[in-house]
């Protein structure tokens, strides 16, 4: 089952710790909408080489720009919306600096099995 999926059946206690890791830096619409595709990626990888987190960032914009036409079939306006001001707020964020998002994302994803992993040892008590 895909990390993302997992955490959605955690406990309250370890989803108020999920909420907690996500922000405008990365929002959790944005990690709910690609998750397959964000977990496919090497954000440690991209974290310390320039050229893979400039190459995964405009990946990651045509994912956005991918997910957004889906929503515009749907005519899902709130969805469309929200994923045009968080297309926006990436591109002036985090363009010159891409690294900068893949340390986020890495980041995430690394607290993401650390809770995953806390909830499996805690049920085996």
């Amino acid at each position: 089952m895909a990390q993302w999926n997992q955490l959605q059946q955690l406990d309250t206690r370890y989803l108020e710790q999920l909420y907690h890791l996500y922000s405008d830096s990365f929002p959790m619409e944005l990690r709910q909408f690609l998750a397959p595709w964000i977990e496919s990626q090497d954000w440690a990888y991209a974290a310390n080489k320039e050229s893979h987190a400039t190459l995964v960032f405009h990946n990651l914009l045509g994912e956005i720009d991918q997910q957004y036409s889906r929503f515009l079939q749907e005519n899902n306006v709130l969805y469309q919306h929200n994923l045009r001001r968080i297309k926006q707020h990436l591109q002036s964020k985090y363009l010159e600096k891409p690294m900068e998002i893949a340390r986020i994302v890495a980041r995430c994803l690394w607290e993401e099995q650390r809770l995953l992993q806390s909830a499996t040892t805690a049920s085996q008590v």
